[in-house]
């Protein structure tokens, strides 16, 4: 099986993408910045996020030693992410940048610079 890692370009373009959603949907953004912080302050997988976003099978990411009530709590806020109007703009760009998967595009929300994030480092 052969993966493809995104370049350097690919996450320059996911930058770019990012900034336009923040620029026209202040509000997806702000939530789904919301959401990526939450996401790293209570040590959830990035990849719980994104399976979360695009209702796929979570077993691989299942959190393991998060309570229960923390991680309802958690995806009532992914939820609210989800319920907002202008979500579908959010999966439009994650299916385009899937190349440079979750984890890479979260940390661009986070302020990661682009040459961080580039190579094969695993990030889950």
């Amino acid at each position: 099986m052969t993966v493809m890692l995104a370049g350097l370009n690919d996450i320059y373009r996911a930058k770019e993408d990012l900034e336009e959603i923040k620029l026209q949907y202040a509000g997806l953004y702000e939530q789904l910045h919301h959401v990526v912080s939450l996401t790293r302050q209570l040590q959830i997988k990035y990849g719980y996020m994104g399976s979360l976003l695009r209702d796929e099978d979570l077993p691989g990411y299942q959190p393991q030693f998060v309570r229960e009530s923390i991680l309802t709590l958690y995806q009532r806020e992914v939820q609210k992410l989800k319920d907002l109007s202008e979500f579908k703009e959010l999966q439009v760009l994650m299916k385009k940048h899937s190349k440079v998967g979750d984890s890479k595009l979260f940390l661009l929300i986070l302020g990661a610079k682009p040459e961080l994030l580039q190579g094969s480092t695993i990030i889950k």
